[in-house]
């Protein structure tokens, strides 16, 4: 229990408030009743649990045991004006947020929070972490209402997701193993580094031209058709030299798109003061834009390669923006899932957050003419754009990859769904157990200056990224050759190969393992 409260309390401390006055007391809500207590009273109750007072007593005789490990917490440093949690909360996420918030800890005419915003400001001036103590101590309000009942429900959901999760694993570790070789993999790799070329695209919707980078083998290869790569939110080029490296070795061309606006050195210019947090435009439009000129180059025979098909790939929000070119573009009914899905608090699938900005967005038309040959998507979400089985509209063959370990984008409650929209018999899904979100990132000199930067620890990370990354390699190149030769790729449960245990599964064992 203590854990889970840690947790709610980061969340929290995140969005309170300051002003001139300090509370006097908190009224905190716990199944229909109030207990008045002084800030002072909640800031020691900790200390008061043995105590055997009249108020003590009573907290004890109407199961309210709980209240008392509040306290130990309030003093725990929860928001810090280094990273980006500042100007989060400046944002469109932080908005949804703080009203979301406002609904448990509520301070009189403060229905969206408002006056948490404001007193987290004033105290991130004055000091550089703040504790949910400064913060309680700061809001401009006499009177405070904590409501333990919603909080409850938060609670709740967040041993729901890890209740999910546990069984996950469950389910995974029963499925029947399969005996034969997972990988029949025999392309044939070069040994010289591939060459690199960088180029600039001028297009209408960028001031500045579209900066990309060509990756291909020293020999032609005629029958390999363009991978086009997009990194995630806050990602860069030099995240993914592995996979270019992989591919571009075995006589694939690989393109990489630097997504200005939304990658590594644009939230280094939000930290540093230059520029505030991207907006949805940065995150979809613009991107969707980039991809779409990239495609046109291509298709007008720009960058000197043998045909114009291509394959599209990408990492967390660059496989969501290959999935929205692709695929069917977001309905009406996609404003109402996210009020729906916002009203939990709960949300530790972050990339729900995310898909609540493309109500927002005016999508323009695919221009180029062609289909992707083949999707693959590290770590995917979608499942508020794309909620019912079949629903992109893709029928391209496509590979998810994701980890038992992924918190941003949970297995359950995102990709599969994900997944489970898409159709075709060729298609894929990759979990790896024990690797999270950031996995496919590698951890190279250029990385741990990111690390610094989004201060990821290597817990978080989860184990071995580099295993996880060859492992990836395998059954991409795998993928491919089979979509290649028309051939429905095998299925594979519970297999171990590099030191890690994996699944390769079709749409039916996905649904198997996701029913309750």
């Amino acid at each position: 229990m203590k854990y889970i409260f840690i947790i709610f309390f980061s969340f929290y401390g995140l969005f309170f408030n300051n002003g001139l006055e300090a509370a006097e007391k908190i009224n905190i809500k716990f199944e229909e009743m109030e207990i008045p207590l002084t800030i002072e009273q909640l800031s020691k109750l900790e200390k008061y649990k043995d105590d055997s007072t009249e108020l003590i007593d009573w907290f004890k005789r109407n199961g309210l045991i709980r209240v008392f490990e509040l306290s130990k917490f309030l003093e725990f440093p929860v928001f810090k004006e280094e990273g980006l949690n500042r100007e989060i909360l400046r944002s469109w996420i932080g908005r949804k947020i703080l009203t979301e918030l406002s609904k448990s800890i509520k301070v009189p005419n403060d229905n969206n929070g408002t006056e948490i915003y404001n007193t987290i400001e004033n105290l991130l001036d004055q000091k550089k972490e703040v504790s949910t103590l400064d913060i309680i101590k700061a809001l401009p309000s006499e009177e405070i209402s904590l409501d333990i009942d919603n909080l409850i429900l938060i609670i709740s959901s967040w041993k729901n997701e890890l209740s999910m999760h546990q069984e996950l694993l469950s389910k995974l570790n029963k499925l029947e193993r399969t005996n034969q070789n997972s990988f029949k993999n025999t392309e044939n790799k070069s040994t010289q580094d591939p060459i690199k070329i960088a180029k600039k695209i001028y297009t209408p919707h960028r001031v500045k031209p579209l900066e990309i980078e060509i990756w291909k083998s020293n020999k032609r290869n005629d029958d390999k058709e363009l991978i086009i790569f997009m990194p995630g939110l806050g990602g860069e080029i030099n995240n993914f030299k592995w996979i270019g490296n992989e591919l571009a070795r075995r006589g694939w061309p690989i393109l990489f798109i630097d997504h200005r606006g939304s990658n590594l050195e644009s939230f280094k210019e939000v930290l540093e003061g230059k520029e505030t947090i991207p907006g949805g435009a940065d995150f979809f439009l613009y991107r969707i834009k980039d991809l779409d000129a990239v495609l046109k180059a291509h298709e007008n025979g720009k960058f000197g390669l043998p045909n114009n098909s291509y394959i599209l790939m990408g990492h967390s929000l660059g496989a969501l923006i290959a999935l929205l070119y692709e695929g069917n573009k977001p309905t009406d009914q996609l404003e109402g899932k996210c009020d729906s899905a916002l009203e939990d608090f709960a949300v530790t699938n972050l990339s729900k957050l995310l898909q609540c900005q493309l109500s927002e967005i005016p999508f323009p038309k695919k221009n180029n003419s062609n289909k992707a040959s083949a999707i693959i998507g590290f770590n995917s979400f979608g499942s508020l754009v794309w909620p019912k089985e079949n629903s992109t509209g893709i029928k391209t063959p496509t590979l998810l990859i994701g980890g038992t370990y992924d918190l941003i984008t949970p297995l359950m409650n995102e990709q599969f769904r994900v997944f489970s929209a898409l159709n075709n018999p060729s298609n894929r899904f990759l979990i790896i157990e024990g690797a999270s979100h950031f996995s496919p990132i590698r951890i190279n000199k250029s990385y741990e200056e990111n690390n610094d930067l989004f201060k990821i620890s290597e817990s978080f990370i989860g184990s071995e990224p580099k295993l996880v990354q060859d492992l990836s390699t395998k059954f991409i190149v795998e993928f491919l050759k089979n979509i290649k030769d028309q051939k429905i790729p095998t299925v594979v449960k519970n297999q171990r190969n590099l030191g890690l245990d994996f699944h390769l599964l079709d749409l039916e064992t996905i649904k198997e393992i996701s029913e309750n």
